[in-house]
């Protein structure tokens, strides 16, 4: 039986993507598969590799189109076709272990109503996407929660931490959902499992709605990986990021527009970040469907300050503060304006680059592991964490 489909959609990164699928590849389950959605220009390099000598019946190539899907549609194409009982969605250069499996099994004995399943991921940067050395991040604890779906639903809807990222973690992107819940998804909001561009955040905002539980465990079972030509690579060079913005928004065209007049924050500003990008998805699903946004817009001016004083350079600084002072100007006219008052530019300064466990999380200098790819660094992390064995036991300490 097959209980987990990872899902693994890729545009024009073969040569990460290829790693992503041997990584994967290397498990010896048998009862979990994965779903390659191909939006390449050329077909081929996948192609020739599924067919030179690749042969593990665990995984299927879905190839391109004839003309080039929206990121949204090579999402919606891979769900129909999952046979796993679980689904989950990572980036091509990212990882995800399939021992993930045992996780859900545990928890489906323990709390038989779970819908939805996230954890802790761990975050790499590949080493072409190092202009100076950074920081690794590995997440230490491994306890388990029960979310409460009111305070999820706060965070993310109306905002409520009012951090520069909303933090709610459950979802397809980097967490497991019952194949179930994503047909009911389909069902009740329009025949499509997915409608807004930032399919993640959509997705998001579904599943904390709909899923009858959120279980979120501390322990990490995936890597975040950023190659040099990954989104959050391109947002450090604005230049990069608004190519990557137009682009995104052509290959949209006809979806829902993120430079939408009742919301008036557009992506496609040069003073524009992810803050205004998730603001922007959340407020359309909550305008669309009905759902109270009572806070939201004092929260959102907070996480727009939040994000305004992390800036390290002067002139992004000068970018986004301007770039939030015209949305809320428009917004509303003018009603939350005085919400939003940034603190004043702190000076050019690099990131924190001190390595040490900080709140749960461990921070290493990313030239320092021997990894060159997420497996790699996600191998070594582990004999710094809980195993995944004690963690699906219920013990919590480590054995002798």
């Amino acid at each position: 039986m097959i209980h987990l489909t990872i899902c693994l959609p890729t545009r024009n990164r073969q040569k990460y993507c290829i790693e992503t699928i041997r990584a994967l590849a290397k498990s010896d389950r048998d009862d979990f598969e994965v779903i390659v959605g191909d939006n390449s220009d050329d077909e081929s390099v996948l192609a020739n590799f599924f067919e030179s000598g690749f042969d593990d019946p665990r995984f299927r190539l879905v190839g391109p189109e004839e003309t080039v899907l929206s990121m949204v549609d090579n999402w919606e194409r891979l769900i129909g076709p999952a046979k796993g009982r679980w689904l989950s969605v990572i980036g091509d250069d990212d990882f995800v272990d399939p021992r993930l499996v045992l996780l859900l099994k545990y928890y489906e004995r323990l709390y038989p109503e779970v819908e939805s399943v996230s954890w802790a991921r761990m975050s790499f940067n590949w080493p072409d996407n190092r202009q100076k050395p950074g920081l690794s991040v590995v997440p230490v604890a491994h306890d388990t929660y029960i979310a409460v779906k009111s305070i999820s639903q706060d965070r993310l809807y109306r905002w409520s931490d009012g951090t520069k990222r909303p933090s709610v973690g459950f979802g397809l992107y980097h967490g497991a959902v019952r194949k179930s819940l994503m047909d009911r998804i389909k069902r009740k909001y329009g025949g499509r499992y997915f409608e807004h561009p930032t399919v993640d955040y959509e997705n998001s905002c579904k599943i904390i709605r709909e899923a009858r539980m959120l279980v979120h465990c501390q322990r990490p079972f995936s890597v975040l990986g950023a190659c040099t030509a990954s989104n959050s690579a391109g947002a450090k060079s604005r230049a990069t990021m608004l190519e990557r913005v137009k682009t995104f928004k052509e290959e949209t065209k006809g979806k829902v527009d993120m430079d939408d007049p009742v919301f008036p924050f557009p992506i496609s500003d040069p003073g524009a970040s992810i803050c205004a990008s998730i603001a922007s998805t959340t407020f359309w699903f909550c305008r669309t469907y009905g759902i109270d946004l009572t806070g939201f817009p004092a929260n959102f001016a907070r996480a727009a300050m939040d994000e305004v004083g992390g800036t390290i350079v002067e002139e992004d600084y000068a970018l986004k503060k301007a770039f939030f002072e015209r949305g809320f100007d428009a917004w509303e006219g003018g009603r939350w304006r005085d919400c939003f008052k940034p603190i004043a530019f702190c000076g050019n300064r690099s990131h924190n680059e001190l390595c040490g466990v900080l709140n749960n999380y461990l921070y290493i200098r990313e030239d320092a592991p021997p990894a060159q790819t997420p497996v790699e660094f996600y191998r070594f992390a582990e004999s710094l964490i809980m195993p995944i064995e004690n963690v699906v036991s219920g013990a919590r300490v480590f054995a002798r």
